[in-house]
């Protein structure tokens, strides 16, 4: 839309040229704005569900129906503002899916890593640690957008992966109580056993009196 500003009485011609190059290029950019918006909107409404996508196109389609109107009443002002309006509400919208297709991958990425630490803890102590070992998983990602979680304890960052947290975890008289493999001593439980179990062939009757141990306390019978 153009407008006649040497119709305008009082103007110079230098006033007209100028007021007409400026109004030209307001126009020019409020356009690119709009079929930016557009792109953008097409972008996010891949991502919408079909109420929400028929909610969208009533909304565009008034938009669509007030930026004519006030392109037909020359409202360069009006126009000017619509078009704010619409890029506003576009940046909402594009914010708004950015951050939740955001927090669909950090939940995806920490579920992953959370059940890792999980599959190190024995079956007992599942349920009362689990919330201990979720504050200790803090989130993180590199350059690359690939996931780097770190593990902190009383303020200070103890692993950078599961096997760094196993490790560490192995060493601490509060966590290796509830892993896998780990006694309260930090040893090993499958080298226990298996020395346990050495000791046993080489003394049949320590074998013996084991078994019959198992038994009765499998019946729920004490024994010394």
């Amino acid at each position: 839309m153009t407008i006649d500003y040497a119709a305008i009485p009082g103007l110079s011609e230098e006033q007209i040229t100028a007021l007409t190059s400026a109004h030209n290029t307001d126009v020019s950019n409020l356009i690119i704005n709009r079929d930016n918006i557009k792109q953008e909107k097409l972008g996010v409404q891949d991502k919408l569900t079909a109420a929400e996508l028929v909610a969208e196109e009533a909304r565009l389609l008034a938009a669509t129906t007030k930026e004519e109107l006030l392109k037909a009443n020359g409202d360069m002002a009006g126009l000017k503002k619509h078009y704010e309006d619409e890029l506003a509400t576009a940046t909402a919208e594009l914010t708004a899916a950015a951050k939740t297709s955001k927090d669909a991958l950090t939940s995806r990425d920490r579920g992953d890593s959370l059940s890792k630490i999980m599959d190190l803890v024995h079956d007992d102590h599942k349920f009362m640690s689990r919330d201990k070992l979720s504050n200790m998983l803090k989130d993180g990602y590199n350059d690359q957008g690939q996931y780097t979680p770190t593990f902190e304890h009383e303020g200070k960052v103890v692993a950078n992966n599961v096997d760094e947290f196993k490790s560490w975890a192995g060493e601490q008289d509060s966590f290796k109580r509830i892993l896998k493999g780990v006694d309260s001593s930090g040893a090993s439980t499958t080298q226990s056993r298996s020395g346990s179990a050495t000791l046993a062939d080489n003394n049949p009757e320590a074998n013996r009196k084991a078994s019959i141990t198992a038994r009765l306390r499998a019946k729920g019978i004490q024994t010394q």
